[in-house]
């Protein structure tokens, strides 16, 4: 983690409501005839509800506890939350295998792992008590700088798309509305493909999971992407400033620049 004696001049508020929340339903759901969707948007909307309360403090894993404990509809939902302070501190609280990562100066710099029970079985905040909490959470900061690129997503993103293509797509996209779509398109048409080696496919096989003996006699393999719902969030650090000096304010940048700028694109898919 790199450390960072500067202040950021940013729409941070921007940025804690877009990051808020990812979530991703289970299937499972669905068959016992629950919308698996109502506990994810409550869970969002509790979080946005909760966000300015001074109990959490600007802290996501507190967010996340009291959006939870309001949460009263049936379901169950893998959640990241990411809050940026104005020192350029993004501090961030995941449960699942929502995924986000930093791309800096064409390198990931930072990546949040998944979470799981055994392979394709992430952790879930739930409406059981079963589930996990917000105790559960992945939780850790990290410090950004100008022209850092931010991306999160679920993992029907990062299932489905390679580290080095995200990089490509960011570097060569002229903005971060242009990124997201892009990485959401990109990961849709990975999924469905059946040829492609995936992520997914790799981890799958590293697992353990591959096909028949004796399809592997003829040379083949596991491979393909992952049909899933696909949620993207692109945001990029635009512009830092140094306080004038210890404990004094920051300077206020001239023009109407905004200090991040953010994009979502999302693609949903119904499996067969």
């Amino acid at each position: 983690m790199l450390s960072l004696p500067i202040a950021m001049l940013v729409e941070y508020l921007l940025l804690q409501m877009v990051f808020q929340v990812i979530l991703l339903s289970t299937d499972r759901w669905a068959e016992k005839d629950v919308n698996p969707a109502l506990f994810s948007r409550e869970l969002m909307r509790n979080s946005s509800n909760f966000l300015n309360d001074e109990e959490v403090n600007r802290d996501p894993q507190s967010l996340l506890m009291k959006a939870h404990a309001a949460t009263s509809s049936i379901g169950s939902a893998t959640v990241i939350i990411a809050m940026l302070e104005k020192t350029g501190t993004l501090k961030i609280a995941s449960v699942g295998d929502c995924g986000l990562k930093i791309i800096r100066k064409g390198q990931v710099m930072f990546s949040i792992y998944p979470q799981e029970h055994y392979f394709d079985c992430p952790y879930q905040i739930s409406s059981e008590a079963v589930g996990q909490t917000y105790q559960d959470a992945v939780v850790c900061s990290v410090n950004l700088m100008e022209g850092d690129t931010i991306v999160s997503g679920s993992d029907g993103l990062f299932d489905n798309i390679f580290d080095q293509e995200i990089i490509s797509i960011v570097s060569e996209s002229p903005g971060v509305d242009e990124a997201a779509k892009a990485l959401a398109e990109l990961a849709r048409k990975h999924s469905v493909d059946v040829t492609f080696d995936s992520p997914y496919s790799i981890e799958a096989r590293s697992r353990g999971f591959d096909v028949p003996w004796w399809k592997k006699l003829l040379g083949a393999k596991l491979i393909g992407g992952k049909m899933d719902d696909i949620t993207v969030v692109v945001a990029k650090v635009k512009t830092v400033a140094a306080p004038e000096d210890e404990g004094g304010d920051i300077e206020q940048q001239q023009g109407d620049e905004q200090g991040i700028a953010v994009a979502v694109a999302s693609a949903e898919q119904n499996e067969e």
